[in-house]
């Protein structure tokens, strides 16, 4: 599939009901009347292993779905409790969640906490969901008008020939040309942000192997976990080149352990210590990404356009 041509827009952020930052355009009503799909996403919800609290979540996830409007659907970027093979850190997820998540699908990728057997059996997958195995934790599905590429980010540092494979057959699928949007999501970042020289080396084995599959795939966004920070790339081709044609990046870190420093680079459009969420909404010929922080004030949005 050839890559789409396509426009990023850094959007104004909303301060309350009623004032815009100046330079804000007007909202388009003719948008606005096609029919959007929405979903939050969310990543790295484990509390801090000294303290064991997932209490805060509930109250991320009230605002998240507050501002969503009700979603149908929550993607998860991974390490949701600090040990996946234990059942009481699943137990303390769902009481902090407290009830939040009736009624909503979630998918969950696997990240370096939550790589278990028992997370295939914890949400309500749009599909079946793998067992962890040593062909690791990967999947695909269809929500809305956006075709989901859910990889398990733990094992792609080994750049194997089979996930490498696997991904080109996907992005090759019926259901990956006829999605309006592909959006793939991986716990460990492609671009890193905080200097940690495992990240480092697993990131440019993903960015050789694998993201030259995803440019020539299509893909439009990648949304990860991991660092604890905020960080949003300018859009990425060739792995290191800005180009307003290539793929962007966007961290978000939800949960309530410590937040990492991020250090300068100069491929990241912003970075911000702070707990964040994301609310993405898609039209035909548009994707908006606005992150919010753990109060739920929104303080970044960008707007993918063909």
């Amino acid at each position: 599939m050839p890559k789409r041509k396509r426009f990023v827009v850094v959007l104004c952020v909303l301060l309350s009901s009623a004032l815009l930052l100046a330079g804000c355009a007007a909202p388009n009503t003719e948008e606005s009347a096609v029919e959007v799909f929405t979903f939050v996403y969310m990543s790295d919800l484990h509390a801090n292993p000294s303290i064991g609290d997932y209490t805060p979540n509930g109250y991320v996830m009230a605002n998240a779905f507050a501002h969503a409007g009700a979603p149908q659907l929550l993607v998860l970027g991974g390490d949701n409790v600090n040990n996946a093979s234990c059942a009481e850190d699943w137990a303390d997820f769902w009481k902090g969640a407290a009830g939040h998540l009736e009624g909503i699908t979630v998918a969950s990728v696997a990240g370096n906490h939550c790589s278990g057997p028992l997370l295939a059996q914890q949400f309500d997958y749009p599909n079946t969901a793998p067992e962890r195995s040593t062909e690791g934790f990967f999947y695909t599905f269809t929500a809305g008008n956006i075709f989901f590429l859910m990889l398990d980010t733990n094992i792609m540092g080994a750049g194997n020939a089979s996930d490498a494979q696997w991904l080109s057959q996907q992005l090759s699928s019926d259901a990956a040309r006829d999605a309006d949007w592909i959006i793939a999501v991986g716990h460990h970042p492609f671009w890193p942000i905080v200097e940690v020289p495992r990240d480092a080396m697993r990131a440019q084995t993903m960015r050789e192997v694998f993201l030259p599959l995803m440019e020539a795939g299509g893909v439009d966004l990648i949304l990860s976990g991991h660092q604890h920070v905020y960080a949003r790339t300018e859009p990425m081709l060739a792995g290191v080149g800005m180009s307003e044609n290539g793929i962007m990046q966007i961290l978000a870190a939800t949960g309530p352990k410590i937040h990492y420093q991020p250090t300068d680079k100069d491929y990241i459009a912003i970075a911000k210590q702070i707990v964040s969420y994301l609310i993405v909404e898609t039209t035909v010929n548009t994707l908006r990404v606005t992150a919010y922080d753990g109060e739920g004030q929104a303080f970044d949005s960008v707007q993918i356009s063909r």
